[in-house]
């Protein structure tokens, strides 16, 4: 940064120097700089040199320094050309600010620039009062105009967000109606898929189910009815030889089977078949 100039001068500078060509730039000849594009220049470049975005402050402090607004109709003028008829329609929102120690390619001019006291903008608003009337109703309109369409577009912006904000609150609406149909489907499905209560346990038939009973049990139930529910009768007396006897009779006689462990239903046809081998009656049942 040069030494002995004033802070706002050397951002300015700098500002117009950096930005891009189709925002801010120098004039042709470098004795002036232009702002082709007031709302982006306010809203983008002057927040990185200066703690706001307000270009009416930064015209006013322009002044203070004192820089003079090229008048609309010199540029109008200069930009009016053969081989560029819409370059005048494009200028008539340009703002054009000039002072003969603030060139471009020299900086070091920037020192001699001093910020104008109150007396001095009273001394020289009482000697050019009468010549600069007709200059300062032209600037009055100007303003006017620069504030009606900051106005407008103002109101463009608030209309914009309220859109925004209004169709940011109909999205969430329904999000929140969906959300809600999901917790009903999710609550449906699992009311509908969780038991109201638990089943039986399962019961395996066992041959009681089915009418049968053990062979001994059957044996011993009719042994009892039988005894109790018909008289005794003499019989004569039937001497059976014991079971280890058949079991040995068996096997010296037929051939050895795989399982010896005999039931009461094998037993019985041994029984049987060792009477006959021995041409006994067959015992009575």
């Amino acid at each position: 940064m040069l030494q002995h100039v004033p802070v706002f001068l050397q951002k300015t500078y700098d500002m117009i120097q950096n930005c891009p060509e189709f925002i801010a730039t120098w004039s042709t000849s470098g004795e002036t700089f232009i702002i082709k594009r007031i709302n982006e220049f306010a809203a983008e470049i002057l927040p990185r040199y200066f703690k706001h975005n307000n270009f009416s402050s930064f015209a006013r402090q322009l002044n203070f320094y004192g820089f003079h607004k090229v008048k609309k109709e010199d540029i109008l003028l200069r930009t009016r050309t053969p081989n560029a008829p819409d370059a005048a329609l494009e200028a008539q929102g340009w703002w054009e600010f000039s002072h003969p120690l603030f060139v471009r390619d020299e900086p070091e001019k920037m020192a001699s620039i001093r910020r104008k006291t109150y007396a001095d903008s009273a001394h020289v608003h009482h000697n050019n009062a009468s010549s600069s009337a007709s200059d300062n109703k032209s600037e009055l309109e100007e303003l006017k105009g620069f504030v009606s369409e900051l106005v407008d577009d103002m109101k463009g912006e608030l209309a914009s967000l309220k859109s925004q904000v209004s169709m940011l609150a109909h999205h969430m609406s329904s999000i929140g109606s969906l959300m809600q149909m999901i917790v009903q489907q999710h609550q449906q499905q699992s009311s509908m898929t969780m038991p109201h209560h638990l089943p039986a346990p399962m019961h395996m038939p066992t041959n009681d189910d089915y009418g049968h009973q053990p062979l001994k049990r059957r044996k011993m139930e009719h042994a009892t009815s039988t005894s109790s529910s018909s008289p005794p009768t003499a019989s004569p007396a039937i001497l059976l030889p014991p079971l280890n006897s058949i079991r040995h009779h068996i096997k010296a006689d037929e051939p050895p089977t795989q399982n010896h462990h005999l039931d009461e239903s094998e037993a019985t046809a041994a029984y049987l078949l060792y009477h006959a081998r021995r041409n006994d009656p067959p015992p009575m049942q």
